[in-house]
């Protein structure tokens, strides 16, 4: 029997602990149009499902809750339950098309049944229309989540962005054993500690309400190629500057003076070896870094950036990750279950935002037909973050989700323009030949 691993059950004693998280995944894809009658997309799904086991079952926890929950299969998906529709509210622009987003990321899932579901969304401008698939992150990572795009997209080219290179992990418990994956976790916890300090008070810390605002931002992927060349840096430490960009921006908007110590990142790194971008699951550990916000110049931000990822990496973090979910492993499932529940209670102090990157379809992809003209990614927040930021890359776009706690943060837009400015800001500070 499949059981589900610590680091899964950990997104569903995240839930169990505060009732305003929500851990569910997913995005929004805007196509064009005329939207098919919901029979036909459904006949789609009905068609593919069985191509992703996973989508075919659904959690069921042991008697006594001695062993993790498992994954079982569930005699028929009711369709009717897992594809819907709704309307956007007029004029279904830019601002609605957030809202609705927003709104359904925001909602929990059945755990009764399988852990996904596709909405059908009308009444989007020039004719197009929406589809917003959503997966609990029990049942996969930014990475394999998207596995349920092969259920509604097909693609002429290629499918998939090869995924990140994996970080070497600590070698298996099956082959070295115990006491070298205890050795491996002791030396993770040394390299993570410097991460557990308290981060300064930025005002981006704390409960949540419930409710989500979301807001997007495109950029261009191409036209960074000779900038990256020119400095040395990658598209991913683009990313976490025009993060640092915004967010410092954001700040100084709310009367803060951004501190160097203020906002650490929470990022999620692939430890998925070649080829297994389809399998279900978590197989993902993470880097904790600082980001410069209090850094003005975008091209000594985006250096800062870079330097501060690769001490991360030459200190192992990513491998300590996947060294201390091997031990977890180890442990009682008991043990886990208090642990978690445990730590989830106890307002945490250390990580101010998550920053999740993930490749995706660098061909067009088309539904039914109908040409997708864009992908809008959404991270869910939990654990009093009240800011995350989802980034997808489609073809030669790269798009920036922000989700938001709606209490604390209405000016997600604020934020999103933000981004964008970063972005332009470094393309605009060193002009290099394309």
């Amino acid at each position: 029997m499949d059981r589900l691993t610590p680091l899964s059950y950990a997104f569903l004693a995240a839930e169990d602990v505060d009732p305003a998280a929500c851990l569910v995944i997913g995005s929004m894809a805007v196509i064009d149009g005329p939207a098919p009658p919901l029979d036909e997309v459904r006949a789609l799904v009905a068609e593919r499902l069985p191509s992703v086991p996973r989508y075919t079952q659904r959690i069921e926890s042991s008697r006594l809750g001695l062993q993790a929950p498992a994954w079982v299969d569930v005699a028929e998906v009711d369709l009717t339950e897992h594809v819907t529709e709704l309307a956007v509210p007029a004029p279904g622009g830019r601002a609605e098309v957030a809202a609705v987003t927003a709104g359904l990321l925001s909602q929990r899932m059945d755990r009764s049944r399988p852990l996904w579901d596709v909405t059908v969304c009308h009444g989007l401008p020039e004719d197009r229309w929406g589809l917003v698939m959503r997966v609990h992150h029990a049942l996969a990572d930014g990475i394999s989540g998207t596995g349920l795009y092969h259920v509604v997209f097909d693609s002429d080219g290629a499918r998939d962005e090869p995924p990140p290179p994996a970080p070497r992990a600590a070698p298996g418990v099956a082959r070295h054993g115990l006491i070298h994956t205890a050795v491996s976790a002791a030396r993770g916890a040394i390299a993570l500690g410097a991460a557990m300090w308290p981060t300064a008070d930025a005002g981006l810390l704390g409960p949540l309400d419930g409710e989500r605002r979301y807001a997007w931002v495109e950029v261009d992927i191409p036209s960074t190629a000779a900038l990256r060349h020119h400095l040395g840096v990658s598209l991913n430490d683009l990313v976490l500057a025009a993060v640092a960009g915004g967010l410092r921006e954001l700040l100084l908007a709310r009367g803060r003076q951004p501190d160097p110590h203020a906002l650490r990142s929470l990022l999620p790194v692939s430890s998925r070896t070649p080829g297994t971008s389809g399998s279900p699951d978590n197989q993902v550990t993470l880097m904790l870094s600082v980001l410069p916000v209090e850094v003005a110049d975008p091209v000594d931000r985006v250096r800062a950036v870079h330097e501060r990822v690769a001490a991360l990496r030459a200190a192992h973090e990513p491998e300590a990750g996947v060294a201390m979910q091997q031990l977890a492993g180890l442990l009682p499932f008991p043990v886990v279950h208090w642990g978690l529940h445990a730590i989830f209670r106890f307002p945490q102090q250390q990580v101010s935002t998550v920053t999740t990157n993930v490749p995706g379809p660098r061909a067009p992809l088309t539904c039914l037909g109908r040409p997708v003209r864009q992908l809008l990614p959404v991270v869910p927040i939990a654990e009093r973050v009240q800011l995350g930021f989802a980034v997808l890359s489609y073809v030669d776009t790269l798009t920036f989700g922000i989700t938001a706690d709606a209490g604390s943060s209405p000016d997600v837009e604020v934020l999103a323009d933000a981004v964008g400015a970063s972005w332009q800001a470094l393309l605009d500070a060193v002009p290099v030949d394309g």
